[in-house]
């Protein structure tokens, strides 16, 4: 059990994490503004359920693997680069009025999931966060330690995720869906999108 100073650096780091703007972050926002609340949370659940497998990754060891094999963590972010970069070209193609919201918030869950879950960068940033407030001298596992602190840090992330939420609804209420307001929207997130892309290619 973490002692109370731990726990609240714990809490207090898990929140500050949870608002620094990320592709996982940048997909609710944007889906909020887009097509609503409902997608927006929506669009969180499959965002933190792609962390709850990286948690269960990191639990069970396996992230040694990402961090001993160069071409296998190399593999898994193109891969994750160029699903970002195709997510942001679609972004940038969405129009309002289209039939696009509906398939989108069929899809919102796993297209979120996957966004979160196929970025090896978030299971070795779980790996060396959730680290630093384990306790070897503890009669539980590290395995189990690395679970429960990663649920709790998810679940304080969440929480991150519907402050946004709630911050960005009310602006879609209050433009038109064709005005300024949502164009600068789709495109900044769109290019955003295709900038950490390239940039999880190219870099070394």
């Amino acid at each position: 059990m973490m002692a109370g100073n731990a726990m609240l650096a714990f809490v207090l780091t898990c929140l500050g994490f949870g608002f620094i703007p990320g592709p996982a972050l940048l997909q609710t926002v944007s889906l909020t503004l887009q097509h609503g609340r409902r997608t927006g949370l929506l669009s969180a659940l499959g965002i933190h359920l792609g962390a709850f497998f990286q948690i269960c990754v990191v639990a069970i060891g396996a992230v040694v693997v990402l961090k001993t094999s160069p071409w296998l963590y190399h593999a898994l972010r193109v891969a994750g680069g160029i699903y970002l970069i195709w997510l942001g070209i679609q972004r940038i193609r969405v129009r309002p009025g289209s039939d696009v919201p509906r398939a989108v918030s069929r899809n919102v869950i796993s297209s979120s999931a996957l966004i979160e879950a196929s970025n090896p960068k978030s299971a070795l940033f779980y790996m060396s966060f959730l680290l630093q407030f384990t306790d070897p001298a503890s009669t539980l596992q590290i395995g189990w330690q690395l679970f429960l602190l990663g649920a709790s840090a998810n679940l304080l992330f969440s929480i991150a995720d519907l402050v946004c939420i709630m911050l960005a609804h009310p602006l879609r209420k209050n433009v038109m869906p064709g005005g300024l307001m949502m164009t600068i929207g789709r495109y900044g997130a769109g290019i955003l999108f295709i900038a950490l892309g390239v940039a999880a290619i190219i870099e070394r």
